[in-house]
């Protein structure tokens, strides 16, 4: 049996694409049986339910002091085999093996799509992590070749892993799901969806062109605001053929993308790009921005891929979707298929193992 311990910071505070890595991942070990985890964090109590893992957490101010005060002394004294940072930053001295994992490195690769605090965590804590760690893992080859050129990381010491599809992105009864839509969100006509953030990163302005051009068909928009989009989001609300929707449910996200007539992910960069994967896994297809970082690598071969960001080539796109459904459906639908949270957690584990093996 392994022990491993993990920087589950991110589950104390909040839900988002980390912290389902790590909730879906410390799930499948939890179910093996033969893997020991502790989960450590900024808090005061038990912090999440995961049925068989263990938690332990002090309240310190600052996530900085935290895993020097906390984290550090912690690992010094219970000496796990390795301790994973799905965050991507250690502290400044482990005593044993450590792995950090780098989700995407947008924020140096395009200055300004990123608050200034996660910039300069960027170029500081990060970097110095990803550098004295054991391994690194990267979730696509892209982020990888970013790790390398950036931070400097030897190939070595980078492993690949995809993040995962949960299992209720499945096919379903479409006709359905346009009903359950209508019923739950006022849905009424056909519609095509961006899922995440709404910044500027995300390709915000070009759904709102689309918005501006499209006919007969609604661009909605399901995502809670984020850095420096005010501005875009007032040009939203005055466009008739824009539907904001705010954060959505997991429990109705399934049925959003099954109504859809395409998921529309015009990203400047993306370490990974999920949202298209869940489409797809839905039986909807996706249309993607070209050169995007690790998006069209993960997407591409099963998605329409937009190489420009004029609203014009969005709108072909988007028909091109919507004359292929069934064959994307179904490509879309086995590709998605290969990217499942036990592999991701079998791979991940290995990673660690390896570490652990390679010894501090």
């Amino acid at each position: 049996m392994i022990h491993v311990a993990v920087d589950a910071n991110c589950l104390a505070w909040g839900w988002g694409g980390i912290p389902k890595v790590v909730d879906r991942v410390v799930r499948e070990w939890a179910r093996r049986g033969d893997v020991r985890v502790d989960l450590l964090a900024n808090a005061r109590g038990p912090f999440v339910d995961i049925p068989g893992v263990a938690q332990a957490g002090r309240r310190l101010r600052g996530a900085p002091h935290w895993r020097e005060r906390f984290v550090a002394p912690w690992l010094g004294r219970h000496r796990p085999a390795v301790f994973w940072a799905p965050e991507g930053v250690v502290p400044l001295r482990t005593p044993v093996p450590a792995v950090v994992s780098i989700h995407d490195l947008a924020a140096l690769l395009f200055p300004g799509v990123k608050p200034l605090r996660q910039t300069l965590a960027h170029r500081t804590a990060a970097r110095r992590s990803a550098r004295r760690a054991t391994r690194v893992i990267a979730v696509s080859r892209a982020t990888a070749a970013d790790a390398a050129r950036l931070f400097g990381v030897q190939a070595g010491r980078l492993r690949v892993v995809p993040n995962g599809v949960d299992d209720a992105f499945s096919p379903g009864d479409r006709a359905a799901a346009r009903a359950a839509m209508r019923e739950r969100f006022g849905l009424e006509r056909p519609y095509v969806l961006a899922v995440g953030s709404l910044e500027p990163r995300k390709g915000l302005d070009v759904l709102l062109d689309v918005a501006e051009g499209i006919e007969g068909t609604d661009v909605v928009l399901a995502g809670s605001p984020f850095f420096r989009s005010a501005p875009l989001l007032e040009r939203a609300a005055a466009l008739p053929a824009c539907r904001l929707l705010g954060p959505v449910d997991d429990a109705h996200l399934p049925d959003l993308y099954r109504a859809a007539d395409a998921l529309l992910a015009p990203s400047l960069y993306e370490g990974f790009g999920l949202t298209p994967l869940e489409a797809m896994a839905c039986g909807t297809p996706a249309v993607i921005a070209g050169g995007s970082g690790g998006l069209e690598e993960v997407s591409g071969p099963a998605s329409i891929v937009v190489p420009e960001r004029m609203a014009a080539d969005w709108l072909r796109g988007i028909e091109a979707a919507r004359a292929r459904r069934d064959e994307l459906a179904a490509s879309g639908i086995r590709h998605a298929a290969s990217f499942r949270w036990p592999a991701v957690a079998e791979a991940t584990l290995a990673v660690l193992e390896e570490a652990a093996g390679a010894g501090y």
